[in-house]
């Protein structure tokens, strides 16, 4: 249904003019508008067709002021059709059927403005209704987000504890890495639904910068090696986003795994680009480089997540 409240006048106006003001003002303009219109009418044909503007004008009037504006519309508009376009001029009869006309012309024009009264409050009614509903939808969303906040948060903590207690070395990589993974899909679930931004799509950069700072965090890699981000802007889908960002964090993971396990400072660099065909993510690292056997080697739980997250993107 129209939405009135960018047609609404005196709403418009408000609190700069009270609402009885915006309806005159909303009227003047309409009977401004048909005057002119009349004046050029009666330029080339004088006399013709009096009233032909009458009901557009109420009508519009009273959708954008209310039945008011649109009274008064009628009533000023009729009356100058019957002083200074009706022959003969000045509130004088030609015959005994002109003043039936006037009343049929004037009850067509008060079921004119009832209609429209009628449509109006219809639509304001919807409108309202329509925004309570989004408000309602709105707080359902941030009370999602927010339990959804605090599960990933009461599982990371539960990995936190695990990893805490271990004693193996393998267990608490695999921990580390499965921390990571969570913590991934966190930042994406933050980043989708942060105030103010699409809740359609992910800011790439805001959601990547976050990622890797966290990354830093959970890996330990402090001073010894650098985790640099550059990523455009660019709004991906939720699904795409937390592919990649997953692809990131199990290349960063075992970047700071593998190449730099002999202790040695260096670089890890996260690049998301985007270029003609689309984007483009580049994840490298200045370390020991691969082993000379790395093609022939058997697929590890690592690079399977790689493929299986790449051609989700």
């Amino acid at each position: 249904m129209l939405d009135l409240s960018r047609l609404d006048l005196p709403a418009r106006l408000a609190p700069g003019l009270p609402p009885w003001a915006g309806e005159l003002v909303t009227a003047m303009l309409c009977l401004t508008v048909i005057g002119i219109a009349r004046l050029i009418i009666d330029a080339l044909a004088p006399g013709v067709a009096p009233f032909i503007l009458l009901f557009p004008a109420t009508l519009v009037a009273t959708l954008m002021g209310g039945w008011r504006a649109g009274a008064l519309t009628l009533t000023v508009s009729e009356l100058a059709a019957w002083y200074y376009a009706i022959l003969p001029r000045g509130f004088a009869f030609k015959g005994e059927a002109q003043p039936v006309n006037l009343v049929v012309i004037l009850l067509a024009g008060v079921a004119i403005v009832a209609a429209a009264q009628v449509f109006r409050t219809a639509a304001r009614r919807e409108t309202e209704t329509r925004g309570a509903k989004i408000q309602e939808r709105d707080l359902m969303l941030r009370e999602l987000e927010h339990r959804m906040k605090n599960n990933f948060q009461t599982v990371a903590s539960l990995i936190e504890m695990q990893l805490r207690r271990a004693s193996d070395e393998p267990a608490k990589q695999a921990l580390r890495e499965a921390l990571g993974r969570v913590v991934s899909v966190s930042n994406a679930h933050r980043n989708l639904y942060a105030p103010g931004h699409d809740v359609r799509a992910v800011d790439m950069c805001v959601y990547l910068q976050d990622l890797c700072a966290n990354l830093s965090d959970a890996l330990f890699l402090g001073e010894l090696v650098a985790l640099k981000c550059e990523a455009d802007p660019a709004a991906l889908d939720r699904d795409r986003a937390v592919a990649v960002g997953l692809i990131v964090n199990e290349l960063v993971t075992n970047a700071a795994k593998h190449a730099f396990a002999d202790g040695r400072p260096g670089q890890i660099e996260v690049v998301f680009k985007s270029d003609a065909h689309g984007y483009k993510l580049v994840v490298e690292d200045d370390g020991k480089g691969l082993p000379a056997d790395f093609a022939t080697q058997r697929q590890g739980l690592g690079r399977g997540l790689i493929e299986a997250f790449t051609r989700q993107a």
